[in-house]
């Protein structure tokens, strides 16, 4: 007699499912009950699905996107250290500097966890346009520290430099084009500063990354200039007596680099560019700015997939040092000060993006027995479905789609019942399900019949945009771990795909990720009706907040910060409470008011087009329940007892 498996198996079981036991190994364990736990620093495990429960029980129903600031600064710890060591081991002598480039996330519970930590972890800042700038001269001027200035740059911008200059930040100036001397020296020129930014420049190697962003890199590369390009822009500071302000090479071979291959061959190239510019032209030059790319394991395989990465924090910083070592030594250069942008590695993982899961499309149909006169093609499909087994599946599989596409063009010809076609797709639908089941105990299944099976998939509906929540999931097919926070403990009973609510047929989610094969359709589960059911995408921390769209008017959606003892202040227009044993604030997400605002309508317009609406008209709810509605959450609501209004 078979041992039925304990609850802890199950639990075990079900992570690897998602892969989880993976993917969220240094952040994610399971209860006993079949939860998910978040291991964050100073903290004790966070359940999330009693923090959904307990946020519900108190108006604020998902989506949501819980953050846990604290994990930004363990990563700014680990790639502090991990440098420390390879300075160690390598016996090179200058510290490195990590440099936080705002455009990964410039929420404020993220900035403000980076700004509070930069001084003991020596992080500096890095901005790419006015207003990262401004956020950035906002913030203590740290010594020693630098302020870098990346993308392109006009006057007012130039003007912006020299002005956090004069506040006291160590600004640094990364020029792009030749344009960008000139316009450097004119504003110079124009007033009697009391300090002046330093200068880098961007160079373009011909050294790529690997991944999906392989293509920032290399000579067709948006940024940077060429080898004669730098020359032309050291000559002109040479011109001009300021040849001295030139400090700092920078270059950037993409994001999420995938294999640390790619980036010992770009170390290399920029190192011995570096050293021919100090001991000929530009012997002020001490720093070398490695850009960002580091990557970030979201599918847990350690692999060179675009969704992983082949090495560790450790083993980049190793490598890095060791590659700059070596020709330092070898050619006995002044070591450069080694400067690293990585954002993503920072921020990924302290963000979960939860929403609650809806119902399920596309469950199997009734078959209604047969009848006296059933059609033929109906009693083909039903003797089709009785018959089928491992031996016969890709003859008779073929045979029903046949049946059902005869079906359907009769019917369309007024020769077969609406009852005939309803017999006829479930019994399809039936057929599919038996074929599933049979193609999953084969070693080498029909990989046709495994194609179209996987076309015909089950669909669980999200109550989210994945437009506004996971942006890269659309727009470049970036995958995501995904699983939900509960039932951990028990089988899963369906597997389907994940759609959002959006009116558009791109709102659906591809695939997931998964350190063995990346998933086109996740292990669920059909939980109770009274039962609110949640799945978190996790390592959503990078890029989706400033890049998220409001699509069919859905906005930003809630925020809740988990925090660590000694937190900053409240954000701005938080709320902050206890919940489930921790610190949480909760910052709720734009309103249909906020939405419709942020096109241009007028709220206060609509306010009276509504209330005029209501002059002349008797209706069910009344004024008050149709005013309200605009400073309601854009999303679907529950009840406080988890139905659905």
């Amino acid at each position: 007699m078979e041992t039925p498996a304990t609850p802890s198996a199950v639990c075990r079981a079900s992570l690897e499912h998602y892969g989880a036991d993976q993917w969220g190994r240094d952040f994610l364990r399971v209860s006993p009950g079949g939860t998910l736990r978040f291991l964050a620093p100073d903290l004790g495990p966070v359940d999330l699905q009693a923090l959904c429960d307990a946020l519900a029980a108190r108006g604020i129903q998902a989506p949501f996107v819980v953050r846990f600031p604290a994990m930004v600064e363990q990563g700014m710890a680990r790639l502090r250290r991990a440098f420390d060591r390879a300075a160690e081991e390598n016996a090179y002598p200058r510290p490195h500097v990590g440099v936080y480039p705002l455009k990964v996330n410039p929420r404020r519970c993220v900035v403000d966890t980076v700004v509070r930590a930069r001084t003991k972890l020596r992080y500096g800042l890095e901005a790419g346009s006015k207003p990262e700038l401004l956020l950035a001269m906002a913030q203590p001027p740290e010594p020693g520290l630098p302020l870098l200035l990346n993308g392109f740059k006009d006057h007012e911008f130039m003007r912006m430099a020299f002005h956090a200059a004069e506040l006291g930040h160590e600004v640094v100036v990364v020029l792009e084009s030749h344009r960008e001397v000139r316009r450097f020296l004119d504003v110079r020129a124009e007033e009697d500063w009391q300090a002046a930014p330093r200068l880098g420049v961007r160079a373009k190697l011909y050294s790529k990354g690997s991944g999906r962003w392989q293509r920032s890199g290399g000579e067709t590369a948006k940024f940077g200039l060429s080898t004669a390009e730098i020359l032309k822009v050291l000559g002109a500071l040479e011109d001009a007596g300021l040849l001295d302000q030139m400090v700092l090479l920078h270059f950037h071979i993409g994001s999420q680099i995938t294999r640390i291959k790619q980036i010992k061959r770009a170390v290399r190239e920029a190192i011995r560019l570096y050293v021919g510019l100090q001991s000929g032209r530009c012997p002020s030059l001490q720093f070398l700015d490695l850009g960002g790319g580091i990557g970030v394991d979201y599918d847990g395989s350690r692999t060179s997939y675009t969704s992983s990465v082949n090495y560790s924090v450790e083993e980049y910083a190793s490598q890095v040092v060791y590659e700059i070592a070596s020709v330092v030594e070898e050619t006995g250069a002044v070591p450069p000060v080694i400067i690293t942008e990585s954002g993503r590695a920072l921020v990924a993982a302290h963000a979960v993006t939860v929403t609650d899961l809806r119902e399920v499309q596309g469950a199997p149909l009734p078959v209604p027995p047969p009848g006296p006169d059933e059609h033929r093609l109906v009693a083909a499909l039903r003797e089709t479905l009785a018959e089928i087994s491992a031996k016969n599946y890709e003859e008779y599989f073929h045979d029903a789609v046949d049946f059902r596409d005869e079906v359907l063009q009769l019917f369309s010809a007024g020769i077969l019942s609406v009852h005939d076609r309803a017999a006829a797709e479930g019994l399809f639908q039936q057929i599919r399900l038996a074929t599933a089941r049979i193609v999953q105990s084969l070693a080498r299944p029909s990989e046709e019949i495994v194609e179209y099976l996987q076309q015909a998939t089950r669909k669980y509906l999200a109550n989210f945009s994945i437009f506004q929540s996971l942006p890269d999931a659309w727009s470049i097919d970036h995958v995501f771990p995904a699983a939900p926070l509960s039932h951990h403990d028990q089988r899963p009973t369906v597997r389907a795909s994940v759609v959002d609510i959006t009116c558009d047929s791109d709102g659906c989610m591809q695939q997931f990720a998964h350190p063995d094969e990346n998933l086109t359709e996740l292990p669920l589960h059909e939980p109770a009706a009274s039962e609110s059911y949640y799945l978190g995408f996790f390592m959503t921390g990078a890029y989706q907040d400033s890049l998220g769209a409001g699509h069919n008017l859905f906005g930003r959606c809630h925020e809740v910060v988990v925090h660590s003892p000694g937190a900053a202040a409240p954000l701005l227009g938080a709320e902050r409470m206890e919940v489930e044993g921790v610190e949480v604030e909760v910052k709720m997400g734009l309103t249909n008011g906020d939405m419709l605002a942020a096109m241009d309508h007028d709220p206060e317009a609509l306010r009276a087009q509504l209330r005029d609406r209501h002059l002349e008209r008797e209706t069910t709810l009344g004024k008050p329940w149709a005013l309200g509605l605009l400073q309601s959450y854009p999303y679907l609501a529950r009840t406080l007892g988890g139905q659905e209004p």
